[in-house]
Order: structure tokens, then sequence, then C-alpha cells
């Protein structure tokens, strides 16, 4: 586990899964509400200090519906009571092995029906701090974002060099592109927490980031 922090607000990054995502827990220090961002597998160790904190008030935040990021929906809502939101526009894949592309990798998974859908710019008081959801369509129609005031947990949007894959069903390179540079360049520096691999900086992405160079001229 890493953790990250801005004043009250705490962000623990946990790795899980085979294909290393990046699941977060995020919390206002000494509030009992939290969220549970993109739980890729079925965790002790999670579900533990879940309950250590006392955390009563669960709600899981699907940054999109692919299969690496939704595994431990059903056993945290379980273990929780938690309610799932995603973005509307994915919400279909929690449905539907083929749209989520667990039956591409052998192991079919379908899932009960999201009981919320997230809005573009809908907000979400955490205790003492606002997290406001932005909408970044490319790698799934219906990718969303965080944005708090000093971090960005950005799912499979941006990484540390990087960006998510367009190649999926769905997916749009150019349209990304635009997203990242229209919604999140736009933002003033802070850390962005991606669904895989180490955090990065905003400013860091904009200099050194080669898919904002002549590779998509958007």
């Amino acid at each position: 586990m890493v953790t990250f922090k801005n004043g009250s607000l705490i962000c623990e990054r946990y790795i899980l899964g085979p294909m290393e995502v990046n699941t977060y827990l995020v919390y206002d220090q000494g509030a009992n509400f939290a969220l549970l961002v993109d739980p890729a597998e079925e965790s002790q160790t999670l579900l533990n200090r879940i309950r250590e904190l006392d955390l009563k008030d669960i709600r899981i935040i699907l940054t999109h519906g692919h299969a690496d990021h939704i595994y431990g929906v059903d056993f945290f809502k379980k273990q929780t009571g938690a309610e799932v939101s995603i973005s509307e526009a994915d919400a279909p894949m929690l449905l539907d092995a083929d749209l989520n592309l667990s039956s591409f990798i052998g192991e079919s998974l379908v899932l009960e029906p999201a009981d919320r859908h997230i809005k573009d710019g809908e907000k979400i008081e955490l205790g003492n701090h606002i997290g406001v959801f932005k909408n970044i369509p490319g790698h799934s129609p219906g990718g969303m974002i965080l944005v708090f005031d000093e971090m960005v947990i950005s799912g499979d949007t941006l990484f540390a060099g990087s960006i998510g894959r367009s190649d999926f069903p769905g997916g749009d390179g150019k349209a990304l592109v635009k997203a990242i540079k229209d919604q999140i360049f736009s933002l003033s520096d802070r850390l962005v927490l991606p669904g895989h691999g180490p955090e990065t900086k905003i400013s860091d992405e904009k200099t050194s980031n080669p898919f904002f160079g002549t590779l998509f001229n958007v």
C-alpha cells in the first residue's frame, strides 16, 4: 500500500489482480464515508483496512467498465453493502462479458446493473473535500476521472508517459488525446493517480508524454 495525502484527504493505493490495477481507497480522515475506486479483485487485505478504519459508508466508483478494473466489485459490494457507480455510457459493460472484454481473456464476468450512473460534472463530497467527475472518452466511451484540488484519479486515460489503449471496442485515440488536453491539462498542476503504474504530475505529462507531440496532432 502507498498512501497519498492532501490535508485530511487520504488516498491509499493497492495494486490488485494479474494486470496490476491500481485500486484506490479515498477518504477524509476522521469521517466514515469512503470511495473505493476500481476494485480489481477480491482482497481481504483491503477489506480488513476498510474495517480497521471503521468506514461504514462505502461507494464503489468505476472509472470505466473493462474487466480488469471490476473483478472485485461483487466481493466488496457483498462485504460492505456499497453501492456501485459508473457512467451511463459504460454501464452496459457490467452486464456483457464481450463488452467488458472478460470473454476474450477466458474468464467471462457478468455483474449486476450499477446502482447509480455518474454524470459529467457531477460533484461528490468527501468530508471537507469535493471531487468532480469528468468524462474522458477514448479508452472507453464513458471513461471517467475524479478531480480533487491536489490530485486526479485518472483511471486508464492518462498514465506516466503514456495514455490508455484505444484499440478496444468503443475506443478513439484522437478523442482520448483531445479530452486529456481539454479536461486534464487545463487544470492547475496536481498529482495524477492512474489505473496502472506509478503516479505522475500534470506538468510532467504536458512536457514529456510522447502522445502529446506530433503523434496525435489534435
